[in-house]
C-alpha cells in the first residue's frame, strides 16, 4: 500500500499538511459547535425562558 501525501489520510495521529485540511477541520468543528449551541438553546434556554415568563 503506497502512501502519498496528497490524499487526506484517516489517521488521527497525523497532522494535516495542507491549508485546505486545516480549513476543512475548522469548518467541521465550527459546524459541530453551531449544532451543539443550537441544541443547548433549544433544550435549556428556551424552556427556562418559557417557564420564567
Amino acid at each position: 500500500m503506497i502512501h502519498d501525501r496528497d490524499r487526506p489520510s484517516m489517521s488521527a495521529f497525523e497532522l494535516p499538511g495542507r491549508r485546505e485540511s486545516w480549513l476543512t477541520a475548522a469548518a467541521t468543528l465550527g459546524g459541530y459547535g453551531l449544532i451543539l449551541a443550537a441544541m443547548f438553546l433549544a433544550l435549556f434556554v428556551l424552556p427556562y425562558v418559557a417557564f420564567a415568563a
